[in-house]
């Protein structure tokens, strides 16, 4: 598909934007004051409109407003959250003050749910909700790692802090060694994810944790369902316009403690000496004992973030509006990586007479980054910073990079400042999301509407890689690669809601409709070697002497469809039931397993609304018991694997006498039975609110069982070199506790809230093959070493290796350890050596005394937010934390061990040197006959933090001093972010993801020195009109 056509097909929703505004002449002005009935203080955000006009203000940070009220205006109506709104007759008035009497908190809520809305009171599963205003203006990429902290149950796991990286976001535990990330939904639109879309954008973020609430979006919510609803305009409501800015440095928060060049030497020498054998003579060089470069600080620079958007919304008595644009920049830590986002989002809506209504959603996004591999512990640039010998200078005098040629004793990487300065590449995508809807009052309470969405990305990547011959690995031809990708999706819903009351006490609402999405694709790539000009104008395809790739074909086409529907009861607000069910056929499945049901059902009891509680219990204001079952599917696996791949490879190639042709193969067998994952779960709820809701908690237990889980399954018979398929065969449990606890509270014009939420989660796989076996993850270094296994009745991706028991201080230490005493290597093991058990008590220490490390899934996250208000100043603070998680410090292993030939970790200089030296560091030497750096505990470190996430005080300029000016107010502020953090690990970054792409959730907590995570501080204003 061209580009041109991939636009021309959805151009109409472009130009859906209509704006209405109405002018009036002004008769009088109105002014007043907007306050809390319960302790006076000034109400800011407040509502005020002239009903049936286009009239309308909010008031500023003290509660106070004014408006021109037309001829036509005979009332004023005061609306806010969480307060009763209320309506007052103007008359000859010129000032109108106003209490507003405060309502059981959050329980008069709306909130988004599967195909529609809720009460908050009505809710039987468990939602929680993110405002929008609680993730404003924080110097971050996207709108997860924003909500890190805030929601019990939501871990936010960041594989590293490059600019522009998704963070993965795991609801209530890990549900599978699979792809584990929740179902996102932008405006009632399946997404892709959150990147695309900017946090000042966002009204309010929906998180559908349990089964009876995520139900309703059957296969594709088995890990949780987030929902993004956009800010809108309001009926009746004057233009208003908001402009914000912001810009400020990032930085390092810790460096890794190395070597100095003279203490480099010294060890390096001393590994001789302990082997007996004669010094290099390289190492005996004056030269490379004088210290010219602290590497990672010659890599790692101050970054730089800059963030700018504008609004407008408003509306008049049949339509409404917003306009927004943004635009967000951050330079990273390292030279030439960035990321870029231009964003422009139309959202509107229009009433056609008393019973219809039509709308559009749309989003424009161009993303532009880049970025380098920190993840190779070949080419890892972190890796190479680390390593590289410090006596090498960035530049020699000549002008050329420093460079490891002299030796092999300087091992075989390149200097990372040269790889960093000569990159030249980027990733471009270009995306639109675009939904058309329209809703038809077929009866009082009866409601048909139609969507329509569109989402459709152009995913544009190129790189040039110059001729290396000045550094250890060159290269001996430029290199240039393009590659082009084209996708998209077409989503088609229709469905009705029936909302009725009967007899005061009896409330039904009825959901029932259809979804039909498809998704399909193509691409494109190219790479040519031999530029004999690599200037930058000559980096194009054509100028390329050989040909290296070409090649293209479409992505696989998929589709989904579904029957979904969902009933509610209420009666008397008092007994809750909710019921859903969701029937889902996906074309990744043969016709047999293509269709999934997925049943659920919840109920609830306000104990808080019963005469014998309400009569006996006054603290208590809030008391409701929930709890349900429901069935989930997960269809985010391969595609087609029901089906054998022939495939034709030009590598494949057969000889017939003297003709040699090219064969095809079957590359992927099939396996016929594949169906869904399947996750059941149960949820038990119980919130309260003490003291007239001032105080609020929820607790929460829930058990999630993944059945059928999709695992790798080799064959016993010869396959060749053929792909197998995944089977249905693993199953893995989550289970837990969740608590929130949140205080609102104050006097006059000073306001405080604290908030914390905490999650205690147990990750278990319950069923694999045969009794002993595992799964295993890619292994690490240049050993090849193995970390990470996933056997029945341990969590997924944990550690296994040997245990360790200090250092042998003396040979006699040697001679009596029965750990050993059977052991063939024991004559090769030495005095600093590291003493590894024999767990399996055969006196001999192998491969079979492999055993259980630790656990990398944190058995605890938690988080504490609290924020105050003073007369105009406002502060926040968000914090976030883990506890009871293992983290494995590969990088460290690897940058203790002498036998590599590269710069250590400065801890190297607590070896073992003789009998009490040490135990903990082995000694410096340059075999590896006893492999005291193969994986074993002595790597396990506590992942353990508390962080500072983010910290903002502002401070909101009154309106009056901006007089006629049209300004209505004014805030300016300081944030920072990833402020501190707190904790007794070694590494650059505790916050440790999944350091393997593809590799699914089968390694995690696994630090191979990836790019490290910014401390930002930046400094904006927001003014609104």
């Amino acid at each position: 598909m061209s580009h041109t056509s991939f636009f021309r097909k959805q151009s109409f929703l472009v130009i859906l934007l209509c704006l209405f505004a109405g002018v009036a002449l002004a008769q009088r002005t109105v002014t007043g004051k907007v306050t809390d009935a319960g302790d006076g203080s000034g109400l800011p955000g407040v509502n005020v409109t002239v009903p049936g006009t286009t009239t309308g203000a909010t008031t500023d940070a003290s509660g106070h407003f004014k408006l021109t009220v037309p001829d036509a205006g005979k009332t004023l109506s005061f609306s806010f959250i969480g307060y009763q709104a209320q309506t007052v007759t103007i008359g000859e008035q010129a000032v109108i003050n106003v209490s507003l009497q405060s309502t059981t908190k959050g329980l008069g809520e709306v909130v988004v749910v599967g195909y529609g809305v809720q009460n908050r009171r009505d809710v039987t599963g468990t939602i929680s909700t993110i405002k929008g205003a609680d993730i404003k203006n924080l110097p971050v990429s996207d709108a997860a790692q924003a909500i890190q902290g805030k929601v019990s149950g939501v871990d936010i796991v960041r594989s590293d802090g490059s600019p522009g990286t998704e963070p993965a976001i795991r609801i209530r535990g890990t549900g599978t060694i699979n792809n584990a990330d929740p179902l996102v939904i932008i405006d009632g639109v399946p997404a892709t994810g959150l990147s695309d879309v900017s946090p000042n954008d966002i009204a309010s973020m929906e998180i559908l944790k349990d089964a009876s609430s995520s139900a309703i979006y059957g296969t594709r919510a088995a890990n949780g369902v987030i929902i993004i609803t956009t800010k809108k305009g309001g009926y009746g409501e004057k233009l208003k316009t908001s402009f914000n800015i912001y810009k400020g440095v990032s930085n390092v928060r810790r460096y890794i403690p190395l070597l100095t060049a003279p203490e480099l030497v010294q060890l390096k020498q001393e590994r001789y000496t302990n082997d007996g054998v004669a010094i290099n003579t390289f190492w005996q060089d004056p030269y490379y004992a004088v210290q010219r470069t602290d590497w990672q600080r010659a890599l790692l620079r101050s970054g730089q973030t800059t963030n700018a958007d504008v609004s407008l919304r408003g509306g008049n008595a049949t339509s409404n509006y917003l306009f927004s644009g943004g635009y967000y920049d951050e330079k990273g830590l390292i030279q030439n990586t960035y990321f870029k986002r231009y964003s422009v989002r139309i959202n509107s809506e229009h009433r056609i007479g008393k019973r219809v209504k039509v709308g559009e959603n749309l989003q424009l996004t161009y993303r532009q980054q880049e970025g380098f591999d920190t993840y190779s512990s070949q080419t890892g640039l972190i890796f190479s910073a680390l390593r590289f010998n410090p006596a090498i200078p960035v530049m020699n005098a000549d002008g050329t990079y420093g460079s490891g040629k002299a030796n092999s004793e300087l091992g075989d990487i390149n200097n990372p400042v040269f790889t960093a300065q000569t990159s030249d590449g980027y990733n471009k995508n270009y995306r639109m999301l675009a939904s058309v809807y329209g809703e038809v009052q077929i009866l009082d309470g009866l409601v048909l509407r139609a969507n329509y969405a569109y989402d459709g990305t152009i995913n544009n990547q190129y790189g040039f890689t110059p001729k290396v011959l000045d550094q250890t690995r060159t290269t001996d031809h430029a290199a240039l690669y393009q590659r082009n990708e084209t996708d998209g999706s077409e989503l088609a819903e229709v469905f009705l809601t029936w909302n009725k009351t009967f007899a005061k006490n009896h409330q039904v609402t009825l959901t029932g409709g259809y979804s039909q999405q498809t998704t399909n694709g193509s691409y494109y790539r190219a790479e040519r070697w031999g530029y004999n000009d690599e200037t930058t104008p000559q980096r194009v395809l054509d100028n390329g002497t050989d040909i290296h790739d070409a090649s293209g074909n479409y992505n696989a086409a998929t589709g989904i469809a579904s029957g979904f529907m969902r009933g509610f009861y209420g009666y008397k607000g008092k007994y809750l039931f909710t019921a859903t069910f969701r029937a889902d056929g996906s074309s990744k499945f043969p016709k047999d397993n293509r269709w999934g049901y997925f049943p659920a059902f919840s109920a609830g009891w306000r104990i808080s609304d019963e005469t014998f509680f309400k009569d006996n219990v006054s603290f208590v204001s809030n008391l409701k018991l929930t709890g349900g079952w429901g069935a989930l599917g997960n269809q985010r696996v391969a595609d087609f694997q029901y089906l054998a791949l022939i495939k034709k490879d030009q590598d494949q190639r057969y000889a017939f006498g003297d003709n040699t042709v090219t064969g095809i193969w079957n590359s992927t067998l099939a396996n016929p039975d594949i169906t869904w994952e399947k996750a059941e779960m149960t949820n038990i709820s119980l919130e309260a609110g003490f003291f007239q809701n001032k105080l609020n908690t929820t607790i929460t237990y829930f058990n999630k069982n993944t059945k059928d889980m999709l695992v790798p399954a080799p064959l016993m018979d010869e396959h060749g070199a053929a792909t197998v398929p995944d089977r249905n065969i693993g199953a893995l449990n989550n289970k837990g506790w969740e608590i929130e606890v949140n205080y609102l509270g104050g006097k006059g014009e000073f306001r405080y809230n604290v908030a914390a939420n905490a999650s205690f989660i147990k990750n278990k796989i319950t069923k694999l093959y045969e009794p002993g076996t595992f799964i295993g993850s890619t292994t690490y270094g240049r050993q090849n070493q193995e970390i990470s296994r996933t056997y029945v009745g341990q969590s997924i991706a944990s550690f296994y290796g040997w245990k360790t028991d200090g250092i042998y201080q003396n040979q006699t230490a040697i001679d009596n350890d029965a750990n050993i005493k059977n052991d063939p290597n024991k004559a090769n093991i030495k005095p600093g050596d590291v003493r590894f058990l024999d767990v399996n008590g055969d006196g001999i220490v192998n491969d079979q005394d492999r055993t259980y490390l630790g656990n990398p899934n944190p058995k605890v996250t938690f988080g504490v937010q609290a924020g105050a208000s003073y007369k105009g100043f406002d502060l926040n603070l968000s914090f976030a934390g883990v506890l009871g998680v293992k983290l494995y410090n590969a990088d460290r292993m690897q940058g203790l061990d002498p036998t590599y030939p590269y710069n250590m970790y400065a801890e190297a200089m607590q070896r073992w040197h003789g009998e009490g030296t040490s135990n903990s560091i082995p000694r410096m030497t340059l075999t590896s006959d006893n492999q005291n750096y193969r994986t074993s505990d002595r790597f396990v470190e506590s992942g353990n933090y508390l962080s500072l996430r983010n910290a903002t005080l502002g401070y909101t300029i009154p309106s009056k001093v901006w007089g006629r000016s049209g300004v209505s107010d004014v805030r300016i502020y300081a944030t920072g972010q990833n402020v501190f953090v707190i904790t007794k690990y070694k590494g650059l970054n505790p916050e440790l993801g999944y350091p393997v792409s593809g590799d699914g959730n089968r390694q995690r907590g696994v630090d191979v020195a990836t790019y490290p995570q910014a401390r930002s501080f930046v400094f904006g204003a927001t003014l609104n009109f």
